[in-house]
């Protein structure tokens, strides 16, 4: 197989078009149509399936896409470091991130990948951790940090802080005298919460069961800033960690209230199994749970407690599992 080939097969892959493949590789139809076909005859297996639509992947295309995105990020870091003919690492490597949490760590993991490696490109994808979870097994994701991870025989799993939920509302939504709101409550009001199987839905939906409380839920919106501008309107109440609405605060328009029981959810650092990682990607993940633990401990992550053990294995095959949603007096 050539590497073109394999290029251009991504990029239709990718784009679901032979036409949209060729008009972002600068080159004509028939001349990606040729590569890939070239590519198939080799393999001896057809790759698309023509739609009146586009193409879609068969099962071959599908298992030869998934290795095609690591084959090529390999293949792209290597040339990049020859050519420049460097003894320090470079390249790129890309960190899967929770919104929220993202907006607690990436800032400061940056600043430090970056002294450290200067000739790294850090490539950032936000997103839920189901998503995630998936891109990392698919190699479209090197590194992530994630909520209630799954765990895959190979993958390497790592405990790192649970971060406290708290109920967020439009300033001056909800009388509260106690400070503080009751599990039984939330049954009252409306809700606008991400939909299952997002893993914060499913370990509320848990927690809460085991309160004997359902929940009003009255929109369900996939997106962190969607969901604080609807807030925002007075349209519902969502159940939040502080990394998602902490730079609304002070601007007056949303008030978060502790509950009780306290409720958190567990964030987790998942990695490539080691014959499938870089080198960056292990100096990113081994950075990791030393930038966590001196943001919680500096009070730059509020709402977030160390896990105990924070930095060390927790599993590295479905024999375990990270801890999920946790709840106190």
């Amino acid at each position: 197989m050539e590497t073109r080939a394999l290029r251009y097969f991504h990029s239709v892959a990718e784009f679901g078009s032979y036409s949209r493949a060729a008009e972002v590789l600068r080159i004509s139809q028939p001349a990606v149509s040729r590569q890939v076909r070239g590519l198939e005859n080799s393999l001896g297996q057809k790759l698309f399936l023509r739609q009146s639509h586009g193409v879609s992947l068969t099962e071959a295309g599908r298992t030869l896409l998934e290795r095609t995105r690591m084959i090529l990020r390999q293949f792209d870091q290597t040339e990049h470091e020859i050519r420049r003919g460097q003894v320090h690492a470079s390249g790129t490597v890309t960190l899967g991130v929770p919104p929220a949490a993202g907006n607690m760590l990436v800032p400061e993991l940056t600043r430090r990948l970056s002294a450290a490696f200067p000739n790294v490109f850090l490539h950032v994808v936000a997103g839920f951790s189901l998503y995630l979870q998936e891109w990392v097994a698919r190699g479209r994701v090197d590194v992530a940090c994630l909520h209630d991870p799954v765990p895959h025989p190979g993958f390497t799993l790592t405990p790192l802080v649970n971060e406290e939920v708290f109920l967020v509302g439009r300033r001056g939504a909800l009388d509260v005298p106690t400070g503080y709101v009751r599990a039984r409550q939330l049954a009252e009001l409306p809700l606008i919460l991400p939909a299952q199987p997002n893993a914060s839905r499913r370990l509320l939906d848990a927690w809460l069961a085991r309160q004997g409380t359902r929940l009003n839920v009255r929109m369900e919106v996939d997106d962190h800033m969607i969901i604080r501008a609807l807030l925002r309107e007075g349209l519902g109440f969502s159940l939040l960690t502080q990394g998602a609405f902490l730079a609304d605060m002070p601007l007056g328009t949303l008030d978060a209230w502790p509950l009780r029981p306290r409720a958190s959810w567990g964030l987790t650092l998942m990695q490539q199994p080691p014959e499938r990682q870089s080198a960056i990607a292990a100096s990113l993940a081994g950075m990791i749970p030393a930038v966590v633990r001196d943001l919680v401990r500096d009070g730059h992550w509020p709402g977030a407690a160390l896990i105990e053990g924070t930095g060390r294995v927790a599993a590295r095959s479905s024999e375990g599992k990270a801890p999920d949603l946790l709840s106190e007096k």
